[in-house]
């Protein structure tokens, strides 16, 4: 067996879409030759946990992990103390995390992970020390664990790949406040891109960019790697959506149409798109509100309390705590449509979110509120549903008053499947397939 060295924060049992990609990359490439050693987080210092994920790291994965004081850890710290901050799993207060934020961006370069990603080298250099590590992969968000692996890369020799889950210059939370931050931040990422041996991205907007960024990087060393979707995540939900708690919930919402947004709502304000359209929905049509909801099942971080305690919106809109995965799949199993989000701008015209895979493997209609670019594209290639522009308030409303007229004639809406050929290529082992030939060609290569 070879062994790949993951340098990557999210890690279970942190929970989120974050862990997903180097979860699954760990646990399908043990099959195809390849066995991991993550070095990951020592203290959880994340508001979404999902232990239950554990169950899928394999046995044979050695798990290293390293403490370090985290931008997080100060939030805990500070949960703690009384400051209402954010609420694990459930809510984060989104003033406050704009003033931490901004805070954060003058004092830390690049992000509030420095400090982690310095005990994370250290570990990984005494395990690569020890012997039997071919191949090093860093991911980001957080950007520091590039700057880890760039050092251990210098270091040791060991063919690196910098995976890029966003970009770092110009991702959606990208706001340095002065030139000399800016400067100081592409500087960095040059670093990066010009001492990695391959930089993979999550989306072939995202690999266009990176090569017109830096034309004088060989194309060959930007590779398209989707997120994709677990079969075997979708046969595990359906027997969770078979569970008792799972009936109770059926039978809460008999009577009513369910539109769900699952995952974190962060960074989205396409979300008062959303709500907009609900208004609408409503205003020509009052007896839609005893019946709509509008279910956010995770992290709420961009919706303040008077938005969705608005009197207009009184019992449609609902902000759920985070749940198990496995649980979250089965909701959307069980919803009458979901929603898909973006970010609006600049950042959807680079990145699908990686449930998009799971969306549209879920048998349910989708409604996406988001600009143009990969996401909108790739939800009108499979047929899934329409598709609304980020501030297209009357659109959205059109869209949600239809399905809406038609799931109270027909009581449930058509389900949805993606033509066939896309759905294989989502497939999370044919994704660890095509890695696990990227990593074997570099282990190939002469060490420098």
């Amino acid at each position: 067996m070879k062994r790949l060295l993951v340098l990557a924060y999210f890690f279970p049992p942190i929970g989120g879409g974050g862990c997903q990609r180097t979860l699954k990359l760990v646990r399908y490439l043990h099959p195809l030759g390849w066995t991991s050693t993550v070095v990951t987080s020592r203290d959880p210092d994340y508001w979404i946990l999902d232990p239950s994920l554990l169950q899928e790291v394999p046995e044979s994965t050695e798990v290293i992990r390293a403490g370090g004081l985290t931008s997080h850890r100060l939030v805990r710290m500070l949960s703690g103390g009384g400051v209402a901050v954010e609420r694990r799993q459930g809510q984060r207060d989104p003033r406050s995390f704009q003033i931490l934020r901004r805070l954060q961006s003058w004092l830390l370069i690049p992000d509030g992970y420095r400090r982690w990603a310095r005990e994370a080298e250290r570990a990984a250099a005494r395990r690569i020390g020890a012997g039997g590590v071919d191949v090093i992969w860093t991911t980001s968000s957080p950007e520091s664990a590039h700057l880890a692996g760039m050092s251990l890369r210098r270091r040791f020799g060991l063919p690196w790949i910098a995976d890029f889950r966003d970009p770092w210059v110009g991702r959606v939370t990208y706001a340095p406040p002065t030139r000399w931050h800016d400067a100081r931040h592409r500087a960095l990422e040059r670093g990066v891109v010009e001492a990695a041996d391959r930089i993979t991205l999550v989306s072939e907007a995202m690999v266009a960019l990176y090569r017109d960024r830096y034309p004088g990087v060989p194309r060959e060393r930007f590779v398209y790697v989707p997120n994709g979707v677990d079969s075997d995540d979708w046969r595990r939900a359906d027997g969770e959506a078979s569970s008792a708690a799972s009936a109770q919930e059926a039978e809460r919402d008999r009577g009513r149409f369910v539109l769900l947004h699952a995952g974190q709502l962060a960074h989205r304000p396409t979300a008062r798109t959303l709500l907009a359209a609900a208004r609408r929905v409503i205003e020509a049509d009052p007896s839609a509100a005893s019946s709509i909801r509008l279910r956010f099942l995770g992290g709420n971080e961009e919706l303040l309390p008077e938005e969705y305690r608005d009197p207009a919106l009184h019992g449609i809109v609902e902000l759920l705590p985070s749940r198990p995965h496995l649980e979250a799949l089965a909701a959307m199993r069980r919803a009458d449509a979901l929603v898909l989000l973006g970010h609006g701008g600049e950042p959807d015209s680079l990145l699908y979110t990686g449930k998009i895979y799971e969306y549209l493997t879920s048998g349910r209609p989708v409604l996406g509120i988001l600009d143009p670019g990969p996401g909108s594209e790739l939800l009108r290639a499979s047929g899934a549903g329409p598709v609304c522009s980020a501030r297209d308030e009357t659109a959205a409303a059109e869209a949600l008053g239809r399905w809406y007229s038609e799931w109270r004639r027909a009581g449930r809406l058509p389900t949805v499947h993606p033509r066939e050929p896309l759905a294989a290529a989502w497939e999370r082992s044919a994704i660890a397939g095509q890695v696990a030939g990227l990593l074997s060609s570099l282990d190939s290569q002469p060490r420098k």
